[in-house]
Formats: structure tokens, sequence, C-alpha cells
């Protein structure tokens, strides 16, 4: 059953649309009698305030359906209410929506890779992210990588993290970046030069710079 606020007033007296003035009486007297003060049809199910409720639900029911013109009156709202639900746009199915939103995070992952296609053949950096982008757009993932250049997937995620503290020795990680840049159709000796000048920087602590400056 709908709840109480749903139910038109047909539906609260329990009778069809096309009930009749003496049908209409009936159902009203039938249901004060359910839900009168020490019944125990009423007070068994509901509290006292949830009863008081549903008398004045009734009382509203059959004044609007007892009186000849308030009751064209409200058929007519609730035709109008009817048509305007049917009307309204389903909600969207669950299964539809999460393809939805799983196309839209697709497309702005796409989005992110695509944004330096045109850097990929000019001059600039080439830093891990940059790596990571490109290699996302061409569809390359990292395993297959290191089924390629027999680099262990874990140094190829440090790459692209720039983890240069994790990586071994700089004339292992030149070679790891040059099989990277080859199988994402990259220029292996142009990046590795970039990538490795970058590595070198950063490797470079403040300590070891202060122990061999000559100041």
């Amino acid at each position: 059953m709908k709840p109480l606020s749903e139910q038109d007033y047909y539906e609260t007296l329990e009778i069809p649309q096309d009930a009749s003035p003496e049908d209409v009486a009936r159902a009203y007297h039938l249901a004060l009698s359910t839900y009168a003060e020490g019944s125990l049809a009423g007070h068994s199910v509901f509290s006292e305030g949830d009863v008081e409720v549903i008398r004045e639900r009734i009382e509203m029911a059959y004044q609007a359906l007892s009186d000849p013109e308030l009751r064209v009156a409200y058929d007519a709202q609730l035709a109008r209410q009817r048509e305007e639900e049917h009307e309204r746009p389903a909600p969207p199915d669950p299964a539809a929506l999460a393809v939805a939103v799983s196309s839209a995070v697709d497309s702005v992952e796409s989005l992110e890779s695509l944004e330096l296609d045109e850097l990929d053949d000019e001059d600039g950096e080439f830093d891990g992210p940059r790596l990571r982008r490109v290699r996302l757009r061409n569809g390359v993932d990292l395993d297959q990588i290191a089924a390629v250049t027999k680099v262990n997937p874990t140094y190829l995620r440090f790459i692209e993290e720039e983890r240069f503290a994790d990586l071994p020795a700089a004339v292992y990680v030149r070679g790891f970046v040059k099989g990277y840049a080859s199988c994402i159709g990259l220029d292996p000796e142009r990046v590795a030069k970039s990538y490795m000048q970058r590595c070198e920087r950063n490797r470079e602590s403040p300590k070891q710079r202060s122990i061999f400056s000559r100041r």
C-alpha cells in the first residue's frame, strides 16, 4: 500500500474512481469505524497521532468526493497529475548510468593523454608525467614495455613517477628510458638525454654540492 501522503482520495477510501455516491458514503463510514477512538484495528497498528492524521485524511476525502462539483474538479486535477507523471522522463537505469559515467571518465583520460600531442615532435623536457601521457595516448601498457625491454615494471613505474631515489645507477636508468621511449614511439636518444638531465639534477643533493664545492 502507498504511504498515506501519496494516496489519492479514492485510494484513501479504498474505492474505484467510478464509485457511486452510495459507495463513497459506505466506504467513508467503514473507514471511520476502523480508525475510531478505541478501535482495536487502528490502535493495534498506529499510534494515536497517526490515527488522528488518518481520520483527517478520511474526512478530506469524503468532503471532496461526496460533493458532485468538488468531485468533478478533483477528478480533473487527478487527470492532470497523471498526465504530467506520464510525460515525466523515467529515472535513468542504474546500469546505464554506470556505463555513461565510465564513458565520461574514459573521455577525460583520453583528453589528458592527448594534451601533449603537438609537443611530442618538438623540443622540450621529457619528464615522467609527459612520458606517461604519451604511453596512454598510444595505448601501451607498462607490462607490454616490460615484456619487450625485460625491465621490471616497478622500475618503469618509478620512471613515470620520477622516484629518482628508488631507481638504480644512472647507466641502467638511461637504458631503461631508451627502451621505454622506443616502445611508445619516441626518439630514444632525445628522450634519454632529456630525462637523465632531470634525473641527475634531482639526485644531486644539497649535501653533495657542499662537499664538492670549492667556495
